[in-house]
């Protein structure tokens, strides 16, 4: 539970800081600024925690350590100036993925390795959660008391029960309540794992090396690769590891619904990345821009590549149609349960929304624009792998699906292995060989072509 000293020590700050700030606004002086209130929220905390040293002493009682002093003071200075204050440790763990809550006292966070783990609580009742939450949809998803005002104003109420909101870390939160038997959220962070191929290889064992030179080759001969899995699976740091093989002058145009591939954290890598983000409407459902709006504009910035995070709606026509137009290179994630399943959700997302695509206009665009599919999966054991390479070839009208050629197919482990039935085109495998593919290098498949 939380510890009430925090608690009492926390009304005391914000009743003092308070009255500062009506009597600066009621004498025309200037207001404090973050350093201020904080430096301010500070020297009341040492003040009482000297005051209550003291009178502990007097009573011949135990008074607390500097250490748990300290404590103290970071804990309710956490409550002051984070809008989750009980979550916001969490938050920092760079070994997070997600965090659950089922009211204040049953959280759970899972980690990287794919354990759960339940944790102390993160509010002293359910209805101060909420109240953390109303205050965090009113910032925008803006962690910090000090970050400034945002446009980006959401509501969470008994009117409006369900909030979908992007933290200001990157994370994402969706919470729910008044119509749930207690209050429920849950965070999906995006840890950045910077991982480089070699990284998935020897590491990861995600694919062999043979793969992974057809990768660098696919990457080097700009072909439209879509990358498809489950959640879970790795499909980010995948995009992320094939991007590390493109030029660093190259010019990526990102468009993500929140910011995943940081691709500008090193610029030694890639120095001329255009990053643009979804905006969500407002509480007047004002604003929004939506990576359909983005993937349009783009096309104006004359892009070497176009990157997506991941397609969920309508902006999958515009990128299919930007890959027929010329953009090669482009890449983008989706969610499916099967390379071939990939197909089909690329149809309900393009008419998500009201969109009134064909089925068969979708899917003759997705064979003339998309390349390759790469299908993510978790192997025996547990390991995120790649299990499936599959070529778009084109699309049959009489059959009124896409024809594809699936080079590599799970193996014994669930880890792609070369397909004997279905050998790379000779023009294509000339192609690859030419940009660095090895085919020798696959494991247990030497000669297999």
């Amino acid at each position: 539970m939380i510890d009430p000293r925090v608690e009492q020590l926390r009304r005391i700050v914000v009743a003092e800081v308070g009255e500062e700030t009506a009597r600066r606004a009621q004498l025309g002086l200037p207001p404090l600024d973050p350093v201020d209130r904080r430096q301010m929220a500070r020297s009341i905390l040492r003040r009482e925690l000297d005051g209550q040293w003291r009178a502990a002493q007097q009573r011949g009682e135990m008074t607390l350590t500097p250490e748990e002093e300290d404590r103290i003071v970071e804990e309710v200075l956490a409550g002051l100036f984070s809008q989750l204050p009980g979550l916001e440790a969490y938050l920092a763990r760079q070994d997070v993925t997600d965090i659950f809550v089922v009211g204040c006292d049953n959280v759970r966070l899972r980690t990287l390795d794919g354990r759960e783990h339940k944790v102390p609580p993160v509010a002293a009742s359910d209805e101060e959660l909420v109240a953390q939450i109303q205050a965090l949809a009113r910032k925008g998803g803006r962690l910090g008391l000090d970050d400034g005002p945002t446009e980006i104003e959401k509501e969470f109420s008994p009117a409006r029960p369900i909030l979908d909101l992007q933290l200001s870390d990157g994370s994402r939160l969706a919470a729910v309540a008044w119509v749930s038997a207690r209050p429920y959220v849950s965070v999906r962070r995006h840890a950045l794992v910077d991982a480089t191929q070699d990284t998935l290889v020897h590491e990861w064992h995600m694919y062999d090396e043979g793969v992974a030179t057809l990768l660098r080759a696919a990457m080097r001969a700009r072909l439209n690769i879509l990358v498809a899995g489950g959640m879970g699976r790795g499909k980010t740091t995948l995009m992320r590891a094939l991007l590390h093989e493109c030029p660093p002058d190259e010019r990526i145009v990102v468009l993500e619904q929140e910011r995943e591939l940081q691709l500008t954290a090193d610029p030694e890598r890639h120095d001329h990345v255009l990053e643009l983000i979804e905006r969500p409407p407002n509480m007047e459902g004002q604003g929004a821009v939506t990576l359909a709006d983005l993937t349009w504009a783009v096309k104006r910035h004359a892009p070497d590549r176009i990157v997506i995070g991941e397609v969920r709606g309508p902006e999958v026509m515009s990128m299919l149609e930007a890959a027929c137009d010329g953009i090669a290179g482009t890449l983008c994630t989706l969610h499916a349960r099967s390379s071939h399943q990939t197909f089909e959700k690329l149809v309900n997302y393009a008419r998500r929304d009201g969109a009134r695509y064909d089925r068969e206009d979708v899917l003759q665009t997705a064979a003339y624009a998309l390349d390759l599919v790469l299908y993510l999966d978790r192997a025996r054991d547990g390991r995120r792998v790649l299990a499936e390479i599959t070529q778009v070839l084109d699309y049959d009208p009489s059959d009124r699906r896409i024809v594809t050629n699936d080079w590599f197919v799970p193996g014994p482990d669930g880890a792609a292995v070369p397909n004997p039935r279905a050998p790379i085109p000779v023009d294509v495998l000339d192609l690859l060989v030419e940009h660095g593919y090895q085919p020798e290098l696959h494991r247990d498949a030497v000669g297999a072509w």
